[in-house]
């Protein structure tokens, strides 16, 4: 076994306790156990609140991961209040790799985008919530910007919320609807889906979901940012059961709950569409699901 030398008190977990390297009593290690986190993602920052409240001013995360970049910058504020002055994040690899400064962002950004982040990033796409097909984080940002009622919602979300409110839904489809189309004077995602799909002569998998797969969309992202994210910072944390969140249990494993409506392509093959530029074939959309092309494709097909 390797030993450490260092003039400072080195802290690991194990399991749910934590151990040191010193002998010193004053090191308080009650703080930061028994800590009941499931994921590193959040438990780093029990670690972090224990020491700024040990007097630490600066801290310095190493963890190459998007998640953990964005549950600072939105905990910052109150690691701050404890004390903590500066805090960077590792992020990327070789020569690619670049220390975060996650206090001027916090800055830079503002305290209404800074409350909001957590449930802004689930609901936009994370490890373990979906993302919206074709509409990456800087479409998201660039709609966050011009619709700013969201940021009220974005920010109740992300503080373990009860529910959500049918009020809140309506504020997340105008936002949803904003960000598949700038233009877009309605408010709800289904009359956007039949714009963009019969007007606008959208393929249905870039249009955006139902208001059955957001709803249920909407829930798993308040689930991870609101109950999960949020408590990062909390030794041992309670978040709600998965169930009422967009997910159902099967046997011992916990899978999405999608939509209680059936999927388009399935139901409604008949809505395939092509982009073919000659005669169709191959990964044509329309030969895979075996359907003669319509008026509504682009190829020779019908000529």
């Amino acid at each position: 076994m390797a030993e450490m030398t260092t003039g400072n008190p080195v802290i690991m977990t194990k399991g749910e306790n934590a151990i040191t390297t010193t002998s010193d009593t004053s090191v308080n290690l009650e703080e930061v156990a028994p800590c009941t986190h499931e994921e590193a993602d959040t438990r780093i920052f029990v670690h972090a609140r224990h020491a700024a409240t040990e007097g630490y001013k600066s801290l310095m995360i190493e963890a190459n991961d998007t998640d953990i970049v964005v549950i600072a910058i939105s905990l910052m504020p109150s690691l701050a209040a404890t004390g903590l002055e500066k805090m960077w994040v590792a992020f990327g690899k070789g020569e690619h790799r670049r220390w975060i400064p996650i206090h001027e962002l916090v800055s830079a950004i503002g305290p209404e985008k800074t409350s909001g982040m957590l449930f802004f990033h689930a609901f936009t796409g994370c490890d373990v919530v979906s993302s919206f097909n074709g509409k990456g984080k800087k479409t998201a940002w660039q709609t966050w910007n011009v619709c700013n009622e969201a940021s009220v919602i974005f920010t109740k979300l992300s503080q373990c919320p009860s529910k959500i409110e049918e009020s809140d839904r309506q504020i997340l489809e105008k936002f949803v609807v904003l960000m598949y189309d700038r233009s877009s004077s309605v408010a709800s995602v289904n009359e956007a889906r039949l714009a963009l799909f019969a007007r606008k002569q959208r393929s249905y998998d870039l249009i955006p979901p139902t208001q059955g797969a957001l709803k249920e969309h909407a829930k798993r992202a308040a689930y991870e940012a609101g109950h999960i994210w949020s408590q990062a910072i909390v030794r041992q944390p309670e978040p709600q059961c998965p169930s009422e969140w967009g997910w159902f249990k099967e046997d011992d494993s916990w899978k999405l709950f999608w939509t209680a409506l059936a999927p388009i392509a399935k139901s409604c093959q008949e809505l395939t569409k092509c982009g073919c530029k000659t005669q169709c074939s191959g990964r044509c959309k329309c030969f895979r699901f075996g359907l003669s092309c319509t008026p509504l494709c682009s190829c020779f097909c019908q000529t």
